[in-house]
């Protein structure tokens, strides 16, 4: 595939691939390109079957979207590369990790896990079930109560507003969002022997996926850092983002 990507940042520096979660879209990192773009070379990229690369996508795996990652790179003329990953981006820095040919240097997974639970896997029925019964907009509205905490949905409801009307109005297709979940039902760990440039950040309210997951990952991965934060939900990232950065910027630059 042609992929569609964009490049920003401070050139010559070190490069980091965003990866976003299951919507696929680069846009997720625009609350973070403020502070990132001093300090590395940028790679972001709508995902195989969303936004500027959409495309009929039949059943795809975890692998297969770590594929596109480094297809996405040679058009980027980069060999090497750091990857920071929220959930479903997390689990493709762990395929390229466990690579024997590995290109990718530091990962970060935000609220990842190392196989599906049975948690997790009753939300996405819960979540393709109301998109088959009640439609796009009750899919969306739902889509925010598990990405973000009581908290912030409190806070902010003209922000959670748009980003439902954003989330229907962009949406990727029910059978791609159908594939992309089968893809993270059929994930397995990957045996990755050196785990001390990966990251793993959780949270204890993740809605989604029980923090337990991240400290499973943290027993798995030889030399993995696990950070969890008490609040933020799960696109923590997000909504505790100046403690986030604080956490991974200076790993990033090897601080």
């Amino acid at each position: 595939m042609d992929f569609t990507h964009h490049k920003c940042g401070r050139e010559g520096a070190r490069t980091l691939v965003l990866c976003s979660g299951l919507g696929g879209a680069q846009g997720y990192w625009a609350p973070h390109l403020e502070a990132l773009k001093p300090r590395f070379d940028l790679i972001l990229y709508d995902q195989r079957g969303t936004g500027a690369n959409a495309c009929d996508l039949g059943p795809t795996s975890i692998k297969q979207m770590a594929d596109d990652v480094l297809e996405v790179c040679d058009a980027a003329g980069v060999d090497r590369f750091d990857l920071m990953g929220h959930a479903l981006g997390g689990l493709v820095g762990f395929d390229l990790a466990a690579r024997v040919d590995r290109r990718v240097g530091r990962v970060v997974a935000i609220n990842a896990w190392p196989e599906i639970d049975a948690h997790t896997a009753r939300c996405f029925d819960i979540r393709l079930a109301t998109l088959a019964g009640q439609g796009l907009p009750a899919f969306a509205a739902l889509q925010m109560n598990f990405l973000y905490p009581p908290f912030w949905i409190a806070a902010f409801p003209e922000k959670i507003a748009a980003e439902e009307a954003h989330a229907v109005a962009h949406f990727q297709g029910a059978a791609t969002i159908t594939h992309r979940i089968n893809a993270l039902r059929d994930f397995r760990l990957p045996q990755i022997d050196n785990g001390a440039g990966i990251l793993l950040i959780a949270s204890k309210d993740d809605a989604l996926v029980d923090v337990a997951q991240s400290e499973r990952l943290a027993a798995r991965i030889p030399g993995a850092k696990l950070v969890v934060f008490d609040q933020g939900g799960h696109a923590m990232n997000l909504t505790k983002r100046e403690a986030f950065e604080a956490e991974v910027l200076p790993f990033l630059s090897g601080e």
